[in-house]
């Protein structure tokens, strides 16, 4: 029998960083760029706020740069820590370590590919699927690793927010903005609970709304059965969104005064928003447009953020690409000791499976018919 290590070594393989496409999909921004400053600069626009902006970079305070790396570096402790106790609990095979490898190379195809977060996700799947728990159990132990990271999220823009409309930091003009969006984050909350709640069987032949909203109801339940242990490790949600915010935090005091912690965190979480769009940019200018709105000054917004952009991706980025070789290894080895198991197996239940099947009898030799004496003819 040809070994089953064989036939999958394709199937456990990553998949190769295809750089002319990389090179292709930034074609256009990277163009829609080139033109936008060759409006600025034929039109006099306000090129004086880039020159403040770059000003302001190349004065940063050095320091404030270096807690900015160690405060995302600590913000991704949090996010492994968080998915060691999803992955551990599915499968033994998501250690600490395994959990380490998923993560940062997810973070690398999050940053690297324009793809809104969903190079990531997929890889992270990918990867979950890859310990042979099956699609579907990889599937629920993803979502539920989103439900607690991405609830905390929900309730970092809802505090912010509510702390903004309640008169606590910004402009009150904007109460109104930020109240909005607080609702609408408790709203969604809402809703994640809500499904929750619905504990019945879903049909086989319902549609696929229905099933999606059944495997997230199930998930949010999974994902509160973790809330209730009061694992250490459950800190890792807030300790990914709240250092990740204390890079944006750092660069502002690297390169001036940030504005109030209520707008600081309101402009961050509003800024993520963007990552749920597949276009390069979206996350910064969400942040900037922001800030702007709440009269933060525009050199100091623009070279803040990016300052911030470059910790947050380039930091990662490295790291998560030398996860994403250990990772490629760890998984060939996963489907080796799959393929012994199998034989093993195999091996073991060949003979019982012989052993049980019942003999087949050879077939009766027919039996000469006597007849006596008297029946035969010429007999005395």
């Amino acid at each position: 029998m040809a070994s089953p290590s064989h036939a999958t070594t394709a199937d456990f393989s990553l998949p190769a960083l295809d750089l002319s496409l990389l090179a292709r999909r930034a074609a256009l921004p990277l163009a829609l760029a080139a033109v936008a400053l060759a409006v600025v600069l034929l039109a006099g626009g306000p090129i004086g706020v880039l020159a403040d902006a770059l000003g302001r970079a190349l004065s940063a305070d050095p320091r404030w740069i270096a807690l900015a790396a160690v405060a995302e570096l600590l913000s991704f402790g949090g996010y492994v820590a968080l998915f060691w106790l999803v992955g551990r609990r599915a499968t033994p095979r998501l250690d600490l370590r395994a959990g380490a490898e998923i993560t940062l190379g997810g973070a690398a195809a999050t940053r690297l590919l324009p793809t809104a977060g969903v190079g990531g996700a997929a890889l992270t799947l990918w990867a979950i699927n890859k310990t042979g728990i099956g699609t579907k159990r990889a599937g629920r132990a993803l979502l539920t690793f989103l439900s607690l990271l991405y609830g905390m999220f929900l309730l970092g823009i809802a505090i912010s927010g509510a702390a903004i409309a309640l008169g606590l930091g910004g402009d009150p003009g904007h109460a109104a903005l930020a109240g909005g969006a607080a609702l609408a984050a408790g709203l969604a909350i809402g809703v994640a609970l809500a499904l929750a709640a619905r504990t019945g069987e879903t049909r086989d032949d319902a549609g696929r709304i229905a099933r999606g909203a059944a495997l997230l109801g199930a998930s949010v339940r999974d994902a509160l059965g973790f809330v209730r242990s009061g694992d250490a490790r459950l800190l890792g949600a807030p300790a990914w969104w709240a250092f990740d915010a204390a890079v944006l935090w750092a660069t502002f005091h690297a390169l001036g005064e940030p504005p109030a912690l209520a707008v600081l965190a309101f402009a961050y979480f509003a800024g993520q928003v963007g990552n749920t769009i597949p276009v390069p940019g979206a996350v910064s200018g969400g942040m900037v447009g922001t800030l702007l709105a709440f009269g933060v000054a525009p050199d100091l917004a623009l070279s803040s953020v990016l300052a911030y952009r470059a910790v947050a991706i380039w930091l990662p980025a490295p790291i998560g690409l030398a996860a994403l070789g250990a990772l490629r290894a760890r998984v060939a080895r996963w489907a080796r000791e799959d393929a012994d198991a199998a034989e093993l197996v195999e091996a073991i239940v060949a003979p019982a499976r012989v052993a049980a099947t019942p003999a087949r009898r050879a077939p009766a030799l027919p039996v000469p018919r006597l007849t006596s004496p008297a029946a035969c003819p010429g007999s005395a």
